[in-house]
């Protein structure tokens, strides 16, 4: 049976103006927390094993139904690290997620029902959010991500060259039981040798989930696109979540992603 597990561990720095008292996970959209939506929307795909990762403000975080992991030191360490936080339940099909997404049922369906050991949701079709978001100098906050023959080769480069931007990594994946030992494999052989990513920009204990996967891409593992086309909300700035809000507020949020005026 997939599990689901939601990375809500950090403090959210870039949203501080709201979150300096609450995480992000838990800040209100459409009616309800970040993470209401998620646990809703994958309770609705049959997903019924729930786990998420707490840290900051962790007493904040106590849906029903729900099991919790906590990194206590999510301020020194990075996503990786709190996903290990669950190591113990990393043993077969499962899907991981960050807690500042929204996604539309179509987008958890995609997840659900991939078939692949290394799946990675890419959106195709991100630039027009991306410039409604950003502005004119939007592919500023891009990291690389190329395919080729229906496999990420290279994940995470900041500042790349707009040919090695093939889509936009959303932050939500899916591992069958081979791709979970794969990645734990990984895991363990970086944080034995206390390697630095493959820019060298970050030390192990800071890394993100992009800089696991060009490691398992470095070793060979075949990592596979999941593509969609939009249907989902990335909160990682104030202004994000102004912008959003807005967007719901005047009914104009469907361009991007279809959220219910309940």
């Amino acid at each position: 049976m997939t599990k689901l597990i939601i990375l809500a561990a950090g403090r959210g720095s870039r949203l501080s103006k709201y979150t300096s008292d609450c995480p992000k996970g838990m800040l209100f959209f459409g009616g309800k927390p970040l993470l209401q939506h998620q646990i809703d929307i994958f309770q609705e795909c049959g997903i019924t094993d729930i786990f998420i990762i707490r840290g900051y403000m962790k007493n904040h975080i106590n849906f029903k139904n729900i099991e919790y992991f906590d990194n206590d030191q999510f301020a020194s360490t990075n996503m990786v690290e709190s996903l290990m936080c669950a190591k113990e339940v990393l043993t077969e099909s499962c899907i991981i997620t960050y807690s500042d997404l929204v996604f539309e049922k179509n987008v958890a369906k995609r997840l659900v029902n991939s078939k692949f050991d290394v799946g990675v949701v890419v959106d195709t079709n991100f630039e027009k959010y991306w410039k409604a978001r950003l502005g004119e100098d939007y592919l500023s906050d891009m990291e690389s991500l190329v395919i080729s023959k229906d496999r990420i080769i290279d994940i995470g480069k900041i500042s790349p060259d707009k040919s090695e931007v093939h889509g936009r990594y959303v932050g939500a994946l899916k591992f069958s039981k081979l791709g979970i030992e794969s990645l734990v494999s990984c895991y363990n052989k970086n944080k034995l040798a206390k390697s630095l990513n493959s820019d060298g920009s970050r030390k192990f204990e800071k890394w993100h989930m992009t800089d696991l996967l060009k490691a398992m891409i470095d070793e060979e593992t075949k990592v596979n696109p999941i593509l969609i086309s939009r249907g989902w909300l990335e909160f990682d700035t104030d202004n994000d979540y102004d912008l959003y809000n807005k967007w719901y507020n005047e009914k104009i949020i469907s361009e991007f992603i279809n959220i219910s005026h309940e």
